[in-house]
């Protein structure tokens, strides 16, 4: 009795090449497609917005300190290229008008909403940044004055007690940051953004007279 083989096939290995190539070819066709659409769009936006257009812009006539209320004589409109400032600035004086400014300006600068109080909050509360609390601290705590400090500027505190070895000195806040500068000239005291056991350990030192000296981090560092 004869045995029958099922006979086998090579697989159509050219069906296949084609098959794959007709993928290649209408994936390539999508790709260019979208392509050419994102072109469009883009020149699209640009041809909207001429080059040498001019708009209004609100600017700080005059260097303006933190905390304060903005009025008319301290503000000027003018007329800028619209690719020269963000989008976010105010266009009229009206709009700025009677905010709180949330950080110094100098004589020139653009006023952006950001930079203003918002409507809830102070001033110094809206600038304490996220998981942050402020605390005011005169400068006579220290035992030597900080050096010529800027809002935003990262500090480090030590603290040592009178008459121990320079042994037992040591950081107790190493993440403060400068959110305000001394304003009152016969109290002055810096306003600094510290987490709650920094805040903590400020209070313990001060209760039990250990010396504290301020270590202004490098930028960057």
């Amino acid at each position: 009795m004869t045995e029958k083989h099922t006979p086998t096939t090579t697989p159509d290995w050219q069906a296949a090449v084609r098959r794959r190539t007709r993928f290649y070819l209408l994936v390539s066709i999508l790709l260019a497609v979208l392509f050419g659409v994102l072109v469009f769009q883009f020149f699209s936006r640009q041809q909207r917005i001429a080059p040498g257009e001019l708009i209004p812009a609100v600017f700080a006539a005059q260097e303006i300190k933190s905390g304060t209320t903005l009025t008319a004589e301290m503000l000027d409109v003018r007329e800028v290229s619209v690719r020269a400032i963000p989008g976010s600035h105010f266009s009229y004086q009206e709009q700025a008008i009677g905010k709180v400014t949330l950080y110094p300006l100098v004589e020139g600068e653009v006023l952006l909403p950001e930079k203003l109080a918002g409507d809830r909050g102070g001033a110094i509360a809206q600038r304490c940044p996220a998981g942050k609390w402020c605390v005011s601290i005169p400068v006579t705590w220290f035992i030597a004055a900080p050096p010529d400090l800027a809002v935003g500027d990262r500090l480090e505190i030590a603290s040592v007690l009178p008459g121990n070895n320079l042994e037992e000195a040591g950081f107790i806040a190493t993440t403060v940051q400068v959110v305000a500068l001394p304003g009152d000239e016969e109290f002055p005291a810096y306003v600094l953004a510290v987490d709650d056991q920094e805040a903590i350990s400020l209070l313990y030192a001060r209760a039990n007279e250990f010396q504290l000296l301020v270590l202004l981090r490098p930028t960057g560092g």
